[in-house]
């Protein structure tokens, strides 16, 4: 159980892998062994549990507070309603945060908590001179892979043993990528810890951290973050692959990480990567990590979010949603300034429906700065597929891998030698229109992640 800050901070204590001697968990990413088949098993019996382990008490009560864009807040006054009452809500599209574990949380005593500790970050224009030796050594192929791997659990359910599963098939991934690329120098500088946090759920969050050695406890940290669950809203015991939602988010920040550690970059203030457990349940995971974060007097510089990042809406121009509702907007000003300097493409102000939202919330509500980026204008994005078993890669080529990657690794030989010229062409106008549309699509993941490495070199170089 995940409920106060002594439990956490214990916790951290027995779980941080340091670098010297990462542990290896040995996780089966084949989710099939737990979850046989989609028929077999997967009706709970009278007490609500399968077979494989996937459980949930309906009739639980839970305090929570209902989103609303009409409140001054943002969010409706506490409320008692069972676990059946909270899903039935977030299905007919009203999303809550669930306060049940941290009752204080957004009171005006929960937030004086940091007043002392939490000094205003200025946020000055971009000027890394490290950002463009990182950009070069993104992979797309890294996030395909590490995608449909991710998609291949049957689901990511926050109280499934797949659900855990996953979520240790992601540590043992950052844990691999640790020990192949983290320079001798970085390991030198910096204490680089993995930590697999509990919660008082079965599926487990996801802590990286890289804290320089010549910093005090007092320094701001600064975090990039993603949730790592899914859901089937139908029913939670049903399939739930997420690949959008947030799938699309996670391995955008597994691989801002990957590259960062790649490249050699040693932050000169705390850089912490964040892959939230139970925010399809009330933000569960993210309030627990915010909450201990305000309990223990932690600084943060900037937080920035990244929920649903690979949709690109056929006839729609690409660009990087940037959310305006219920952010901090200094940091959010900041984020476009990122996007203007490293991304190739617009943004655009978009919001979050009055019933909406995500783990960046957990974080402004706890008032520390934190921003929030989607895949574009709330109105264009990937609203027909999450939280059903339809969120898959190979969905539409409106989504950036699967079908699409295909297309391009397929042809992209042929066309770039006798099409790009347009000499000697032996395709049609229409197949260099769609070549340049998937050339544009594959990289849109990509995208995203520039502006991930972007924002946690630029701030955890201050």
């Amino acid at each position: 159980m995940l409920s106060s800050s002594a439990t956490y901070g214990t916790i951290i204590a027995l779980l941080v892998a340091q670098i010297s001697g990462l542990p290896s968990l040995n996780i089966e990413s084949d989710s099939q062994a737990i979850f046989p088949s989609h028929n077999n098993g997967q009706i709970p019996d009278a007490n609500g549990k399968t077979p494989s382990g996937l459980d949930m008490d309906f009739d639980a009560l839970r305090l929570v507070r209902f989103l609303n864009g009409d409140m001054a807040e943002g969010y409706e006054e506490p409320t008692w309603v069972t676990e059946r009452e909270k899903l039935e809500a977030k299905r007919e599209g009203r999303d809550c945060i669930d306060i049940t574990e941290h009752r204080d949380f957004g009171t005006n005593t929960y937030t004086s908590l940091i007043a002392a500790s939490q000094s205003r970050t200025i946020y000055h224009p971009p000027n890394s001179t490290f950002v463009s030796k990182v950009l070069p050594l993104l992979s797309s192929d890294e996030q395909k892979a590490n995608l449909e791997t991710f998609t291949s659990f049957y689901t990511r359910y926050y109280n499934s043993d797949t659900g855990r599963a996953s979520s240790r098939w992601l540590y043992q991934r950052a844990v691999n990528y640790t020990e192949k690329y983290a320079s001798s120098e970085l390991k030198t500088a910096a204490r680089v810890e993995l930590v697999l946090v509990p919660h008082n759920f079965k599926q487990e969050s996801v802590v990286i951290r890289l804290n320089p050695k010549n910093v005090s406890s007092s320094d701001a940290i600064t975090i990039i973050g993603a949730h790592c669950d899914s859901i089937n809203m139908e029913n939670p015991f049903l399939r739930a692959p997420g690949a959008d939602d947030d799938g699309s988010g996670t391995v955008t920040v597994l691989e801002a990480y990957r590259s960062i550690l790649e490249s050699g970059y040693i932050p000169s203030s705390p850089l912490e990567f964040h892959f939230y457990a139970g925010e399809e349940g009330g933000l569960l995971g993210s309030l627990d990590i915010a909450d201990w974060f305000v309990k223990t007097g932690k600084s943060v510089g900037g937080m920035l979010q990244f929920d649903m990042t690979a949709w690109v809406a056929a006839g729609t121009q690409e660009k990087v949603g940037v959310v305006m509702n219920r952010v901090d907007p200094a940091l959010t000003e900041w984020q476009k300034l990122l996007i203007n300097e490293y991304l190739d493409i617009p943004w655009v102000e978009t919001e979050y429906p009055g019933r909406a939202g995500s783990d960046h919330q957990s974080w402004t509500g706890a008032g520390y700065p934190a921003a929030h980026s989607i895949e574009g204008a709330w109105e264009n994005g990937n609203h027909q597929n999450p939280h059903s078993p339809r969120d898959r890669t190979d969905i539409s080529d409106e989504f950036s891998f699967g079908h699409i990657l295909q297309y391009v690794l397929g042809f992209s030989y042929v066309l770039n030698e006798y099409c790009l010229s347009c000499h000697g062409c032996y395709a049609s106008s229409f197949d260099i229109m769609i070549y340049h549309e998937a050339k544009q699509r594959l990289i849109t993941a990509c995208r995203f992640t520039k502006l991930a490495v972007a924002f946690a070199v630029e701030l955890s170089d201050y």
